[in-house]
């Protein structure tokens, strides 16, 4: 029969290792200070506290550790500041010029705040590891500054105040950029049409509800990833370019509410992976694009307020997932009543208004169980 466990081993061998453990230890404790005693770079702390004394409704303690605060990230050994995320906070005044110091910042959202004035240029220039600033919301103005940090991903600078144009020179820093959104905003002059050779990588792009003018540039093809193109609410003139059709990841196209001209090119029908067409509010002419049915995925069609003519063509019974067909206040006709709107299981609203459309109205429509609206007055 064996021993009681604790009489295996003689007690001053137990003793002594139990000694050597603890003493171990306690080096290691004093040598290296555990996470819970440790506090963030002094120089970054210090920096913050300059941020929070322009605001004198944040509340920032200086005696906590900071990467302990509301909003404040840091780094896996809370030692760098790498995320400032204080939205709807009620900060009011300017963007104080202590944020440029914490340079190991990754991370940067003061939406929905009261802030104003300009940004000065080159506040980000000194971070290396910038990729995400979100100043939407805001009362900012002036001009876009001209340096960016060139890890920048995604610049949202929508519902300010800003104006001046866009130049080449503006776009150089932007060569990570993946969502560049400056949309409802005073921004004039042209689109430049170096946007997609400065961002390859460009997915989201907003620069609607501003004053731009002139064409749309020539180059929005080459924007191999990009899935949303968003200009509307402009003074845009000219034709929609036909280049626009290479851009093959494009799902959602927005250029209502301009002054375009010309017909919808054919070739618009090989972004088949188009969820919303979205062109009202222009002076378009001609017909609805024949193969409009190739755009198999296409759930929002609003081509209302234009001057097209023609039918509707038979090929948009294969858009199926469609939910929204907005085509009032057009010269469109034809029999209505021939059209088969039997396959829009999706479809929640249809507009039709002050058309030339003729015939019964389509008892197909009655097959369409989502449907919630429909309006066909002003008809012949």
């Amino acid at each position: 029969m064996l021993p009681p466990e604790a009489l295996l081993f003689p007690s001053s061998f137990t003793n002594h290792n139990n000694m050597s453990f603890v003493s171990f230890l306690i080096i290691l404790i004093l040598l290296f200070p555990t996470l819970a005693d440790a506090d963030c770079n002094p120089d970054e702390k210090d920096s913050l506290l300059s941020f929070a004394t322009n605001f004198p409704n944040h509340n920032w303690s200086s005696t906590e550790d900071c990467c302990s605060w509301a909003g404040i990230s840091c780094d896996d050994k809370r030692y760098q500041v790498i995320r400032l995320s204080i939205p709807d906070r009620g900060l009011r005044g300017v963007i104080p010029s202590s944020l440029q110091n914490l340079t190991s910042l990754s991370f940067i959202n003061l939406s929905c705040n009261f802030l104003s004035g300009p940004i000065p240029d080159g506040l980000f220039s000194s971070f290396n590891n910038l990729h995400t600033i979100d100043l939407s919301y805001n009362r900012l103005s002036g001009h876009l500054p001209h340096t960016w940090p060139p890890t920048l991903q995604v610049l949202n600078l929508s519902s300010n105040h800003f104006d001046g144009t866009i130049q080449t020179t503006n776009l150089q820093s932007f060569q990570s950029m993946i969502t560049l959104n400056i949309s409802n905003n005073s921004f004039t002059g042209t689109i430049p049409p170096s946007i997609c050779s400065n961002s390859p990588a460009l997915v989201n792009l907003d620069f609607s509800l501003n004053h731009f003018t002139g064409n749309i540039p020539q180059g929005f093809g080459t924007c191999s990833n990009l899935v949303v193109l968003s200009l509307g609410s402009n003074r845009l003139t000219g034709q929609i370019p036909t280049d626009i059709s290479c851009a093959l990841s494009l799902q959602h196209l927005l250029l209502q509410g301009n002054y375009l001209m010309g017909k919808i090119d054919e070739s618009i029908t090989n972004l088949t992976n188009l969820r919303s067409l979205v062109l009202f509010g222009n002076m378009l002419s001609g017909s609805i694009p024949h193969n409009i049915g190739k755009l198999s995925l296409l759930e929002k069609l609003e081509l209302h307020t234009n001057l097209l003519n023609g039918t509707l063509p038979l090929s948009l019974v294969n858009c199926t997932k469609l939910q929204l067909l907005i085509l009032r206040l057009n010269s469109l006709g034809g029999r209505l009543s021939d059209f088969n709107f039997s396959g829009f299981s999706q479809l929640t609203k249809v507009d039709l208004l002050k058309n030339q459309f003729s015939g019964e109205l389509p008892k197909s429509l009655f097959s369409c169980k989502s449907l919630t609206a429909i309006r066909l007055a002003r008809n012949m």
